[in-house]
């Protein structure tokens, strides 16, 4: 996979799902990890887990939700000796339900994750990375932001928005040595459904369906695929269960696909 000794890597959300699975495959390379996450315990688990690798492993609570948190954590890099080689924008989390029935103060919170704390961590990391003339940035979009689907409509939007800045992003920092790639997942056996309250949903889901049948692909399986694109400079990784699909729906008009995969 390539020497990443030496390497300093910052993982949001990495204490669960597809963000422990790389960071795990970025300690067994090599590299130091730094892992900024909401959930204590998680990070309680990764310390133990990683306790016998010489100290690769810093762990930092943190709400990346909240205003000025970006700005935060670079000042917390800043001050504690961390230069990020790689930046893994993996935090977000999901809502499902029609739009009128959404909590709003939750689809807030998700717009400020999704959207605003992985804006701001690519440009303040990314500015150091372009000052140095290298560096990498692994940002998490989704399928989800290919294909509109009813009940997804606000995370969609998200992942969406994930999806072209990520892209724009690359070919802005590419002449200046910082590679940026797109990891879009289909369906992931995480804790996703569970905190998108996709269990919960009382009517026809082929989503909650398939999250029930343990049909989703695991979270190993996507952070190998993403790890594997991240190291050659790929611009986007397109992988897991459903990604398929969203080749087809490319050839569709964009106001069709709700209807069609209205039981999403």
């Amino acid at each position: 996979m390539g020497d990443a000794n030496g390497e300093a890597v910052l993982v949001t959300g990495g204490g669960s799902g597809i963000g422990r699975e790389l960071v795990r495959l970025f300690i067994d390379d090599g590299a130091r990890v730094l892992v900024a996450s909401l959930v204590q315990e998680e990070l309680d688990g990764l310390t133990r887990e990683f306790a016998a690798h010489g100290g690769r492993l810093a762990v930092l609570q943190c709400d990346l939700s909240r205003p000025g948190a970006a700005r935060d954590l670079l000042d917390w890099c800043d001050a504690n000796g961390w230069v990020i080689d790689t930046l893994v924008n993996n935090a977000g989390f999901a809502t499902y339900a029609d739009v009128v029935d959404e909590d709003l103060a939750r689809v807030e919170t998700m717009i400020a994750l999704n959207v605003v704390a992985l804006t701001e961590l690519s440009a303040l990391f990314g500015a150091r990375m372009k000052a140095r003339g290298k560096g990498s940035i692994l940002n998490v979009g989704s399928t989800a932001g290919m294909v509109a689907s009813a009940r997804f409509a606000c995370y969609g939007g998200t992942k969406a928005y994930v999806n072209q800045f990520t892209f724009a992003l690359r070919a802005e920092l590419k002449p200046h040595g910082v590679s940026v790639t797109l990891l879009t997942p289909g369906a992931v056996g995480t804790r996703f459904a569970e905190a998108a309250r996709i269990d919960r949903f009382s009517g026809k889901s082929m989503m909650k369906d398939m999250f029930a049948a343990g049909k989703a692909s695991t979270p190993g399986e996507i952070a190998k695929a993403a790890y594997r694109g991240l190291r050659k400079g790929k611009p986007q990784v397109l992988v897991g269960k459903g990604a398929g699909f969203t080749g087809l729906a490319r050839h569709l008009p964009q106001w069709v696909l709700p209807g069609l995969v209205k039981n999403a």
